[in-house]
């Protein structure tokens, strides 16, 4: 017994002396007795889970962070490019009026109109100057097509500019009467590259508008396991952040369970890689067929599986997912002739008030160690520092409704 308490004080006393406040002390002390092997079991099986949740939490927030900074940057560029073929068409209306206005043979007249379109082309210029600085920050994620509207902007600028030029000549009476044939070439000019420019932004807006869906469909695709088909690890991650988000601001309760492929390895060794892939995409097929409509069945890595179960008490998520392993060990899977039996332990738990998701994550991993270490294709569930397994409970836990999907 000494030796064992050794072992445990070695390997956790790091983890106990930060959290004393921690389920494990009690926990460890009720496998004491199961042995040395075990005990050692859990207590590495919760370190390690506790780093690997923590981490893998960590690591999908950046990267949701990344693809939401993606998807508001699309969203950006296209509203300034809507903003963008506004102001073109407003500026547009604006010469045009000046144009008309150059027939009259009321010098007051046409001068003041300069005047107003002389402001307004100036307010023009420094709404494309400020638009453009806009794009270019977008413009090495979205490529050549942005790049060249940059372009064809800043041209479109120089010419507004030089229409500033020719009109302020038109305050000066010296020059009014000489300024009048350039005043109109140049507005010419400015209103046929208007034309020009609002179906290249046509076309700038179409390929950001594929940019941006393309970008969504390749989240979407990341947020599907290839193998079984079923969401992944990242979507999984997703879902709890939502439902713990829930639980913080309502305590909704949730429980998560993890399903753990019995002697996976030997499957790979004996009958080789695409026979393990066909046993994952078994196992993927059974859980979708089985799950409630309101869980959320994903592939977490490797052959382990996750369930989320919204709005459920850990006592009657056992008997869920006991079900689960049930019909998986009575399903049949034949390959090349020969029936091959498949079975999965699982382990489950609650979240409780104070929970981190790393810590309920960690504490369902610590039931599938029980799970495994019992001897297998058995359900443990972690209630609050206590392995209990399906004989243990009483019938009443039982009774929960299953919805299939």
């Amino acid at each position: 017994m000494s030796d064992l308490w050794e072992l445990i004080n070695g390997a956790g006393q790091p983890l106990l002396a930060v959290e004393s406040h921690d389920v494990w002390p009690d926990l460890l002390n009720r496998f004491v007795g199961l042995g040395c092997y075990t005990a050692a079991v859990f207590v590495f099986g919760y370190l390690t889970a506790r780093a690997r949740w923590a981490a893998r939490l960590e690591s999908q927030r950046a990267s949701s962070s990344q693809e939401s900074d993606a998807t508001n940057a699309a969203l950006a560029c296209d509203r300034i490019l809507a903003e963008i073929r506004q102001e073109i068409d407003t500026h547009s209306d604006s010469t045009r009026r000046l144009d008309e206005q150059l027939d009259s043979s009321d010098r007051d007249l046409i001068c003041d109109q300069a005047k107003v379109a002389r402001t307004e082309n100036s307010e023009f210029q420094q709404f494309l100057d400020d638009r453009c600085s806009q794009l270019e920050l977008h413009s090495e994620q979205r490529g050549g097509t942005l790049k060249t509207f940059i372009k064809s902007i800043a041209g479109h600028r120089r010419r507004a500019g030089d229409l500033d030029t020719v009109l302020a000549k038109l305050e000066d009476r010296d020059q009014f009467e000489s300024a009048i044939s350039p005043l109109r070439e140049c507005i010419r000019d400015l209103q046929d590259h208007n034309k020009r420019l609002q179906a290249e932004l046509d076309q700038t807006r179409k390929a950001v508008a594929q940019q941006s869906q393309q970008l969504e469909q390749a989240q979407e695709e990341a947020r599907v396991d290839a193998l079984t088909g079923l969401p992944n690890r990242r979507a999984f991650d997703e879902k709890i952040e939502e439902l713990h988000a829930l639980f913080d601001r309502g305590n909704s309760p949730y429980a998560v369970a993890l399903l753990d492929v019995d002697h996976f390895k030997s499957f790979n060794d004996q009958h080789g890689h695409a026979i393990g892939d066909k046993v994952l995409g078994f196992v993927a097929d059974v859980l979708r067929g089985t799950q409630r409509w309101t869980d959320h069945v994903a592939r977490y890595g490797g052959e382990e599986f996750v369930v989320l179960l919204p709005r459920m008490t850990g006592h009657k998520a056992k008997f869920v997912i006991d079900r689960h392993r049930e019909k998986i060990e009575h399903a049949a899977l034949t390959v090349d002739r020969q029936n091959l039996s498949v079975t999965v332990s699982a382990g489950v738990a609650e979240v409780l008030p104070g929970d981190t998701i790393s810590k309920v994550l960690a504490r369902a991993d610590a039931a599938l160690y029980a799970a495994k270490a019992a001897g297998r294709n058995q359900t443990c569930l972690e209630d609050n520092g206590t392995i209990v397994e399906v004989s243990q409970l009483r019938p009443m836990d039982a009774e929960v409704e299953c919805p299939v999907a």
